[in-house]
């Protein structure tokens, strides 16, 4: 019997098939299929919609939410309404971790806003899977995943949770005897912590570890983490559990540093544990009695976790990071993953789940999700980490687009601390000794630097220079960030871009604009020379230098960029180790400097084409097409930033003025310049630098304050009226017909995304008053 048997037996709001009719259906189906897995979904709070809104309202929802399933599970998947607010779904010949992903898929459809009576409504959904053979039934299938979709909302709900029913069959082991040989394990110390190896996709060097709890039974042998963990998260045995392993791995950590080995270790945070309210004191209690430095440890948290109640978990992680402990969001991208909710998150880093990475090789195609959330990442200057790398395919991806760690069975199963291999970790433990016969070794090896030179030719993007720079110096000289400065005699600020191997020790965002007081561009590139500071921490040099060691750096070498005899920014390397860098060191960069001097002058200036060609050099004011562009752009703040050359904060709002000088648009083109170059030269004397002024045409000029900020308009005018006054005389004297000049000038202020309407409003005003200023 086909579904379309059941086509008089659907039900009548959501046409999917009834309770009866599914399991019937799905009992004939896996007659035939080698696995199948139920997944249920069970609204949360559904009762509230009816109760707030309205049953058309409610209905609306429940049909919105059939819609979202069934375009969402395979083809030959079977979709059902088991109740008022309950569904179910039946895959087949699917394997575990594939029934997994759709089920997460089909909580976060769920979650996405309903478009009900004119407002946007969120309804989540308890999730619970459960897999079977061909000798399950159907029924028994239903309840074991109904079993676990209640465990998901004792538990918190909008989560999903995973039957315990594998593990009752395949182990012969009954949850509430998991449960009792757990609470001997703990109290007899059977559990163990072993430690999965993260790497740098850059250097290739083990920077951290992720602890994770295994259990070995004296009598029934290795239990593995899937048959254990639910049973724990679904009792109380989870906080005993999570408040082991902290400490374990807190012993552990301050163990190895005592031998001279500092470790980043990443621990898991149940969502139990995380929303207790003594979870900050457990972790401030286990660091001080371990004597194990905070900054070691990373503790994560799961998405879902966090969005539970957003305000309590913003509260609880920035208590956390006052002790000092790094933050990771976990499984990031299977949640809600909202870019105004993770703003709100004080994390260091996003850990991409598994599932996605298992998705780059496989007819589920999800780089481009993982590339938009390293994208995201990178913007808010977070790190990002991918789990379960296991192919060399998966790795180069990651690698060349951005990922910061990685960790997974290709470079490292979890391993007890004994075979963790520490020796990974004294490169970046102990400071290199001087080399003095390396010096002019670097004359022997053009094969390196000439082949650095043909491959940053080929690099339009001087985020992308930065970026293969800092990977072809670090085999040869010691760094751990690298920085390119741009910067141009008389300029009040610097451009800088930088790239961190180590995500501990920060990088700014790429663009970020440094006044000119604060950098050590300018004395560098005016020296000529290459310069190093050996310990800027107890002898800084530069003002810059007190913000380096703060994030860390205790070395820097910094040497100019010349192009054409004139200097115009300087490369940097930095050390987190006090006298690191040598003669030999200063030479290599000296030479590698002087090799892509052009191609970083080179890359800069394309940079600054686009907003280089929206500005007139001769009058200091941008074109009309400027404005276009800003309206236009992703990110005003950053766009403007970039073409102003001087950082921004967030606007709201912005104050329009037009001036309009008149008639010069009639006079000869020449006579209209010099006037138009008089207003854009005594806008730069009289007004805010970091108000833009816009050539809208020959006599219109647009003046922009952001956030009601002074733009000076009212001086400006004066030395405008005065200067008018000065021509009308000059054109006398000289018999020239062009004498009369006239203005006029509006204001209007109103919110960014209006600025086209407050321009319209100061130009009539401005208008309407020409011949009366």
């Amino acid at each position: 019997m086909t579904l379309d048997a059941f086509s008089g037996q659907r039900d009548a709001l959501t046409n999917l098939l009834g309770r009866g009719q599914f399991l019937f259906v799905v009992s004939q189906r896996m007659k035939e299929a080698s696995r199948t897995a139920i997944i249920v979904l069970n609204l949360d709070r559904f009762r509230l919609i009816n109760a707030h809104l309205s049953f058309a309202d409610g209905d609306a929802i429940l049909r919105n939410t059939a819609l979202r399933i069934t375009r969402r599970i395979p083809e030959t998947g079977v979709a059902s309404r088991l109740s008022a607010d309950e569904y179910a779904v039946a895959l087949f010949d699917d394997d575990a971790a594939k029934a997994d992903h759709i089920a997460e898929l089909l909580r976060a459809a769920v979650a996405e806003p309903h478009a009900v009576g004119g407002m946007d409504v969120i309804v989540t959904a308890s999730v619970g899977v459960a897999e079977g053979g061909t000798d399950t039934h159907a029924d028994e299938l239903l309840r074991r995943a109904d079993e676990a979709m209640r465990t998901a909302k004792r538990l918190g709900s909008n989560q999903v949770r995973r039957d315990r029913g594998l593990m009752e069959k395949d182990d012969g082991l009954p949850p509430l005897l998991v449960e009792t040989m757990l609470r001997q394990a703990l109290q007899n110390g059977e559990l163990e912590i072993h430690y999965q190896p993260k790497i740098h996709t850059r250097s290739m060097q083990v920077v951290g570890a992720e602890a994770l709890c295994r259990w070995t039974h004296p009598e029934l042998g290795h239990i593995p983490p899937q048959a254990f963990i639910p049973v724990a998260e679904s009792s109380d045995l989870i906080l005993p559990i999570d408040a082991y392993v902290l400490r374990k791995v807190c012993e552990q950590g301050a163990s190895w540093m005592k031998q001279g080995y500092r470790v980043r270790i990443s621990v898991n945070v149940s969502s139990r544990q995380f929303m207790q309210d003594g979870f900050p004191q457990l972790v401030q209690t286990c660091l001080a009695e371990t004597g194990m430095d905070p900054q070691l440890i990373e503790l994560e948290i799961t998405e879902r976790t966090a969005m539970c109640d957003v305000d309590r978990a913003v509260h609880v992680l920035q208590e956390l990071r006052k002790i000092g402990v790094r933050i990771a969001l976990d499984d990031f991208g299977v949640g809600y993953s909202s870019l105004n909710y993770l703003i709100q998150f004080p994390v260091h880093t996003l850990k991409i789940d598994r599932t996605f990475t298992a998705g780059i090789q496989s007819a589920v195609n999800q780089t481009p999700i993982i590339g938009a959330i390293i994208s995201l990442a990178k913007s808010l200057n977070l790190s990002v980490v991918a789990e379960g790398v296991e192919t060399f395919q998966q790795f180069d991806f990651l690698r060349e687009n951005r990922c910061d760690e990685i960790q997974g069975f290709l470079f490292g199963a979890p391993v007890p601390p004994s075979s963790f291999q520490l020796s990974a970790f004294v490169a970046k433990l102990q400071p290199r000794a001087p080399q003095p016969d390396r010096v002019g070794e670097i004359h022997t090896e053009p094969t390196w630097l000439d082949r650095l030179y043909l491959d940053a030719k080929r690099l339009p993007d001087w985020r992308q220079l930065a970026s293969y720079l800092a990977d072809s110096i670090a085999p040869h000289v010691p760094l751990d960030r690298l920085s390119m400065e741009w910067w141009q005699d008389g300029a009040p600020f610097v451009d800088v871009c930088e790239v961190s191997l180590r995500d501990e020790i920060p990088a700014r965002p790429v663009g970020t604009l440094v006044p000119v007081s604060s950098s050590a561009a300018p004395m560098v590139t005016r020296a000529g020379v290459a310069m190093n500071s050996p310990d800027i921490l107890s002898r800084p040099e530069f003002d810059e230098d007190d913000r380096l060691a703060a994030d860390g750096i205790r070395s820097v070498l910094r040497v100019p960029l010349v192009h054409l005899g004139q200097p115009f920014g300087i490369l940097t390397v930095q050390s987190a180790l006090e006298r690191v860098y040598t003669d030999a060191d200063r030479q290599v960069l000296t030479e590698v400097a002087l090799r892509i001097e052009d191609v970083a002058w080179t890359a800069y200036q394309r940079d600054r084409a686009l907003y280089d060609a929206l500005c007139d050099a001769r009058t200091c004011m941008f074109h009309r097409a400027f404005l276009a562009e800003w309206l236009c752009a992703d990110d005003p703040v950053w766009f403007l930033s970039r073409a102003m050359r001087r950082p921004y904060q967030p606007f709201t709002h912005v104050t329009a003025s037009v001036l309009r000088v008149e008639p010069i648009a009639e006079w000869p083109p020449a006579e209209a310049e010099r006037i138009a170059q008089q207003v854009g030269h005594l806008w730069h004397t009289y007004g805010s630098p970091g108000a833009p002024m816009i050539r809208m045409d020959a006599g219109e000029f647009l003046l922009l304050s952001l956030n009601g900020e002074d733009g000076s308009f009212i001086t400006f005018l004066e030395q405008l009226r005065v200067h008018l006054r000065v021509v009308e005389v000059r054109n006398t004297r000289l018999g020239s017909p062009y004498v009369s000049v006239v203005m006029g000038w509006g204001e209007c202020r109103d919110t960014w995304p209006n600025l086209w309407s407050a321009y319209l409003e100061a130009r009539r005003q401005a208008l309407s008053r020409v011949g009366r200023g």
